[in-house]
């Protein structure tokens, strides 16, 4: 990517025009252009074609189709600040609520000892094990995110990290005394985790543009959804439970994830398309 900011600088120069005088024009400061053409950060290609249009140079001149891809795989996957403000606020908060439930498992835990057997310290720990690995990740995404450099191959470490957790979590239901029928249903709720933590591993870090690959995160993602409406339908419907503020505010940060994931992947598609299309 330096043979970038070389061509951006020669270009400019050519066309007299300095740092701040390009950086008005594509409204953008200063540092930003310099950065570009240091190779520190790169522009997304709605401003590369921008670029090309104010110096008068053809995009080949300044990018090469491999050098195109790069730009993509390398910025951020979301560069919008209003999203990307709205994802670091989502990242902080799943990050703290996730905590605070490690912290009051922790703190009930020896309140309940006594009423409490095996199989309920296996799920316990099958539970908090989840959830310190969604805490590890979600705040490596923020940490990132506030930087400005989760990348594709960042963001899909965090979103495989959330699926293998969602694997791990769903895995409590199976007890030493279950049935095979008990098994087999888990192990079915269990697959499209499985698929979703694969898929979001080849298509955000493996770069893998498969038209396969988003469709099937996306797909798994939606399964997360329509999962958790008929946990609290069957909760609601079956056991005659009232689902409480705390676990529908649950219900609902789970549901915003999935969400995201889906924005996430669209964005990623779609800026992996206009690169090709450009290149082309």
């Amino acid at each position: 990517m330096v043979e970038f900011g070389e061509q951006l600088r020669k270009a400019r120069e050519e066309k007299g025009m300095t740092q701040q005088s390009l950086a008005e024009q594509l409204y953008v400061t200063r540092q930003s252009v310099s950065r570009w053409e240091c190779g520190d950060r790169y522009p997304d290609l709605i401003t590369t074609k921008k670029i090309s249009q104010i110096l008068e140079v053809s995009l080949d001149d300044l990018l090469s189709g491999k050098e195109m891809t790069k730009l993509v795989e390398r910025n951020p996957v979301i560069e919008s600040k209003l999203a990307n403000n709205v994802m670091i606020a989502l990242y902080a908060f799943i990050a703290f609520s996730f905590a605070v439930t490690v912290v009051d498992i922790i703190i009930r835990f020896p309140l309940q000892s006594g009423a409490i057997d095996y199989s309920d310290i296996q799920v316990i720990v099958i539970n908090v094990l989840g959830l310190i690995i969604q805490i590890a990740f979600f705040v490596y995404g923020l940490i990132n995110a506030i930087r400005g450099t989760l990348s594709p191959k960042r963001m899909g470490i965090v979103i495989s990290a959330y699926f293998i957790a969602m694997c791990i979590t769903e895995s409590d239901n199976i007890s030493r005394d279950a049935t095979w029928q008990l098994i087999s249903l888990t192990v079915m709720l269990i697959i499209p985790r499985v698929l979703g933590a694969v898929t979001s591993f080849l298509y955000f870090v493996c770069a893998k543009n498969n038209k396969e690959l988003p469709i099937l995160v996306s797909i798994a993602s939606l399964w997360g959804i329509v999962r958790i409406a008929i946990t609290n339908y069957e909760m609601i419907r079956y056991a005659g439970q009232y689902v409480s503020m705390n676990t529908t505010l649950g219900l609902l940060l789970k549901i915003c994830i999935y969400i995201l994931i889906l924005y996430q992947t669209y964005v990623l598609y779609k800026k992996r398309k206009n690169a090709i299309e450009i290149s082309e």
